[in-house]
């Protein structure tokens, strides 16, 4: 069992028996499980967690942020170690950071994770349920009943859909042979008739890909009967692995208003600057960068560090070889591609 699991996780894991706990782990060497609180567009504050390996994921979406899937998978694991997990947690929390938001998403398909009603609660009697905890999926791992029942002890979802044809589809998620438009339409309704908490849909526009007219219309007719909280459209604003047209913003308008009241559009987001509460600052802008590409402002923003200050250790980070720049939609985005 060891060495199967060892050659799926391609040696970056370690696997430990089930035991009292009734199921195995997955665990993943050196790995941090929260990153932030980073300033959201929709969340506020939040501070993420990520569960998997990075880039493993259900989908190969042309616009991920952390460009190509490594994995792409449906099977599922536990791969938290819930003791560090709870250790972590709690050194964040004692340092009293400015928190919206404890948003499950990362590097990877958080919904790969097993037993994530596990996850929650632990998050929940951590911080004596003073947080609310947010799950964003792709919703590609929805159709399955476990996953939507684990789920349940969210208080908000944030599934996507970025396509209303199949062809769409295909084209801008690249799923896994086993994932279909219909079996994540198909999640999504009974997610709304489960799920008590709130339901925010994405929908990510690419320029002359889903934003026509005709795709608004299907996309209408989908939240329909979906019946989510609310719509939010989203571009792809930071750099991905390929070059990506952005809608005209006429257009984006146009489709808001097709789809109706409950749409709205994704703006950005700036808050009062965090402050810091990390002993390395090189580290705390690597696990931003390790989940996202970022702007010096994003960075300021996020980090919390003076900006004459974030700047030198950006400089000191380029010049190790630690990030790399990219210029992108007119804008310098810092990447970071090592762990941490």
């Amino acid at each position: 069992m060891e060495n199967k699991a060892n050659k799926v996780i391609r040696g970056h894991l370690r696997y430990l028996p089930a035991g009292r706990r009734g199921f195995a782990i997955i665990s993943v060497k050196n790995m941090s499980y929260f990153y932030g609180p980073v300033p959201s567009r929709r969340l506020g504050f939040s501070l993420g967690v990520n569960l998997t390996p990075k880039k493993f994921c259900t989908l190969d979406c042309i616009y991920c942020q952390l460009r190509k899937t490594t994995k792409k998978t449906v099977k599922r694991f536990f791969y938290v170690d819930l003791i560090e997990f709870k250790k972590e947690l709690t050194k964040i929390i004692n340092n009293n950071p400015k928190i919206d938001y404890i948003s499950i998403s990362g590097s990877g398909e958080p919904t790969l994770h097993k037993r994530l009603d596990k996850i929650i609660d632990t998050i929940k009697e951590t911080t004596n349920n003073e947080y609310r905890v947010c799950v964003i999926t792709n919703s590609s791992l929805l159709y399955k009943k476990e996953v939507r029942n684990e789920l349940s002890g969210a208080d908000l979802i944030i599934p996507s859909l970025d396509a209303a044809t199949n062809k769409s589809f295909s084209r801008i998620d690249k799923p896994h042979k086993q994932i279909t438009l219909k079996k994540v339409v198909d999640g999504l309704i009974n997610l709304r008739k489960e799920f008590k908490g709130k339901i925010w849909l994405e929908i990510m526009l690419l320029g002359g890909i889903n934003d026509s007219l005709a795709e608004a219309a299907r996309f209408k007719k989908l939240v329909a009967k979906i019946k989510p909280d609310k719509v939010q459209l989203n571009l792809p604003i930071r750099p991905a692995g390929v070059n990506i047209a952005l809608p005209d913003y006429k257009r984006v308008k146009a489709i808001k208003k097709i789809i109706g009241k409950k749409c709205e559009i994704v703006s950005s987001f700036y808050k009062t600057a965090q402050k810091k509460f990390s002993e390395s600052a090189q580290e705390d802008i690597a696990k931003y960068l390790n989940i996202r590409p970022a702007t010096m402002r994003d960075l300021e923003k996020s980090v919390g560090l003076e900006k004459n200050v974030l700047a030198k250790q950006i400089e000191k980070m380029l010049n190790l070889g630690l990030i790399i720049k990219k210029m992108y939609n007119r804008k310098v985005y810092f990447i970071c591609d090592k762990a941490v």
